[in-house]
Parts: C-alpha cells; structure tokens; sequence
C-alpha cells in the first residue's frame, strides 16, 4: 500500500507540471519576452516539421534579430551594473534605492516596448524592433516601403506607448542597407 506522504507528494508534483504548462501556453504570458523573442528572431534557419525542409530567413529578419540581440545585451549590462550596486557593500541606501528605481524603470521600458512591438505588428508589419537609449525611439520594421502616413502613425505610437518628449526614428527597407 503506498503510504500518504507518497501519494501527497505525487499530487504536489502533477499540480505543478499541470500548472506549469497551463502558465506558459496561456493567453498574454508575458514572462520571459526578452529572451524568448530575442532566441526566436536569432534562429537563422529552422526545419519545418511538416516537409522536413530547411527554411531560412531573410536578411531583414537577420538583421531585425541583430538589433534585439543588441538591445538585450545594453540592457542586460545595464541590470548587472544595477545588481552590483544593490549587492555592493559599500553603496549607501540612497544608491541602492537609485538602482532599484533605475531597474524598475528598464523592465517597464521594456514591457512598453514589447507592448508597442505587438501593437506595429498587429499593423500589417512583419516584424519590428523598437529600441529606446535616453531620448532617442528607433523603430525598425521589416516593410520594402513605408508611406508618409504609416511612419507618422508609427510615431504617434511610440508618443503612446513610450511617453511624449523623445526623438522617435523609423527605419524600413533594412534588407537594402
């Protein structure tokens, strides 16, 4: 006979396998964006599962990919300066509280950017980028042409979604660069 303290835990565990993947295939998951959109628009060339075929991507995906890789890599420079702040002995309480707001203020830069992202997405674009340093928005999208309108709705998205006040570029046509 299998004893309670069995059979709880094998509960427990089913609980948290089935938890686990009701969480990352849910609607909205938002956990780890950074890096999962970063290694998704990485991956050069895949293999489709239905032909077996190798699909590779096109020079703008690549380049798209370069930019997020980049801006991830600012970013996670940017945390580690903050951590080592915060686990510095010999920072104040005042520097300590800097870096917290400081690494706040990245992961929300980061969610609106994301946000943004899906929002030119659901636009029509393939693909886009937006990467925020200071004052300066540069928004990248993976489009052979983009009118006068479609750039200023563009603008007028990153105004929304990232705070009036910044320098907002837009850059198409990135496999011709």
């Amino acid at each position: 006979m299998i004893k309670k303290q069995t059979v709880w835990l094998l509960t427990m565990l089913s609980l948290i396998v089935v938890l686990s993947v009701y969480a990352l295939s849910a609607p909205g998951n938002h956990t780890g964006d950074l890096s999962q959109s970063a290694t998704d628009k990485a991956k050069p060339a895949a293999t489709n599962v239905k032909t077996g075929k190798t699909v590779t991507a096109t020079a703008t995906a690549t380049k798209l990919a370069d930019i997020e890789l980049s801006k991830n890599d600012e970013r996670a420079q940017l945390e580690k300066k903050y951590e080592n702040v915060i686990a510095s002995n010999s920072s104040s309480a005042k520097e300590i509280n800097a870096a917290y707001n400081e690494m706040d203020s990245l992961k929300a830069l980061a969610d609106n950017e994301t946000m943004l992202e899906d929002v030119i997405d659901s636009k029509g674009f393939k693909d886009s980028v937006v990467k925020t340093s200071g004052n300066q928005v540069q928004i990248y999208v993976d489009s052979n042409k983009l009118t006068d309108k479609q750039a200023n709705h563009l603008i007028q998205l990153a105004n929304e979604y990232l705070g009036t006040g910044r320098v907002v570029s837009v850059t198409y046509a990135l496999n011709q660069k």
